[in-house]
């Protein structure tokens, strides 16, 4: 996740407010590197890094999480990753529309 961060070029700040995560949860992940965030929280960073798919599937793996797709949630994730609809706001619109848990910590 930091390495993404780094790779393009931005701020922690801006990502961890794109991915609906608090502060005090991102400084947690980014200071204990034994934290393993819940699967919806990678994917709030999928969104907030407006990662692709595939990319969405190396964090979840990185995390060890995948894709189920027996998940509603994530068959909305992977579709507003496709549209690349990456405003966390709209895909929790959508989460909540389709009765799912949102993303975000």
């Amino acid at each position: 996740l930091l390495r993404l961060i780094d790779e393009r070029g931005l701020k922690d700040s801006t990502v961890y407010k794109q991915s609906n995560i608090s502060r005090q949860h991102f400084s947690k992940i980014q200071c204990n590197r034994d934290y393993n965030p819940k699967k919806k929280t990678v994917l709030a960073f999928a969104v907030g890094l407006h990662l692709s798919e595939d990319e969405t599937i190396d964090l979840l793996k990185s995390a060890g999480y995948a894709f189920s797709d027996g998940s509603k949630r994530d068959w909305i994730v992977r579709y507003c990753l496709e549209q690349k609809i990456y405003n966390i706001n709209q895909v929790n619109t959508l989460l909540f529309e389709y009765d799912q848990e949102q993303l975000g910590a």
